[in-house]
């Protein structure tokens, strides 16, 4: 099983334990806040099931249906968790906004806001935890859908933190309307993390190049590992979840003989997996008539 569908498994049953304990605190305090927190975390779940499902998926090779594998299920899988966010958003923005044209009093401090808050904390030390190991496994093992949790669950802390430092205050101050007005704030914030999933992942879906520091290491790779070639031109690089692709031309003397050529290529190809192990690489061989004298000059 791959490292990171471990890591799927245990934020699943993770987000079950933060779930109930967050469900409980919003029942015991009657807080419109704190049900809305409670209701990120229910997202909080449901993309955790879809991260496992879309791990699974992705980690299938490549068939004839899909010469390219499947990897790319993890970044529907991100979409789809950043829409589950915005459609809690319309909930939380919905209940709070009931709150303000009917305020609620809250419960006392030393009774059930005091209790519910108590739960809410308990839960966002665990989601805190969980939130900083997921984010390390997902740069590690190059996941948009362990990334897309990890982002909502940092959010789900922030949004935790801000909501037991306005509720302490307004039940030690007696304003109600600090609990709807905070249940906006959560709503405002779980917009800007849905929305910034969901353009992130279609950044990888319409194949986006790699950052500029990716493609010069790769040249200095190649340069470095293509004694013998006169040139390297018309690079591409592409990322689609945990794979990478990489193509492009290499020129070499017309009189080179093809197993000089393909052992040039190994050589490449070798030095380029020792810095990415995944990654997939097409090298188009040409005569140096077709030099454009440009790209990587050997």
């Amino acid at each position: 099983m791959r490292r990171a569908m471990k890591f799927a498994i245990g934020s699943l049953g993770v987000g079950v334990a933060v779930l109930g304990a967050k469900l409980l605190a919003a029942r015991v305090s009657g807080s419109t806040a704190l049900f809305s927190d409670a209701l990120e975390s229910l997202v909080n779940v449901a993309s955790s099931g879809l991260a496992l499902y879309a791990l699974h998926i992705g980690a299938k090779p490549a068939d004839r249906e899909h010469n390219y594998g499947h990897a790319k299920a993890e970044l529907l899988s991100a979409i789809a968790t950043g829409a589950m966010i915005l459609v809690a958003v319309g909930v939380i923005l919905q209940r709070a906004a009931l709150g303000l044209v009917h305020p609620v009093p809250l419960a006392p401090l030393s009774g059930g806001l005091g209790e519910g808050l108590a739960f809410n904390g308990a839960a966002g030390l665990l989601n805190l935890a969980w939130a900083l190991t997921l984010r390390h496994v997902a740069r590690r093992e190059a996941s948009p859908a362990l990334a897309a949790d990890a982002e909502h669950l940092i959010s789900d802390v922030l949004t935790t933190a801000g909501a037991l430092a306005a509720l302490g205050g307004a039940g030690l101050l007696g304003w109600p309307l600090l609990d709807p007005l905070v249940a906006l704030v959560i709503g405002a914030q779980a917009a800007w993390i849905g929305l910034r999933t969901v353009l992130s992942s279609i950044s990888g879906l319409l194949d986006e190049a790699p950052p500029p520091e990716v493609t010069a290491r790769v040249h200095e790779l190649v340069r470095e590992s293509a004694s013998g070639a006169i040139e390297a031109h018309d690079f591409r690089m592409r990322q689609a979840g945990h794979s990478s692709f990489l193509e492009f031309h290499l020129v070499v003397p017309g009189e080179m003989t093809v197993t000089a050529a393909h052992a040039i290529c190994d050589r490449i190809e070798a030095a380029l997996k020792t810095e990415w192990p995944g990654l997939v690489i097409t090298i188009h061989v040409e005569p140096e008539a077709k030099a454009k004298h440009e790209g990587v000059l050997v």
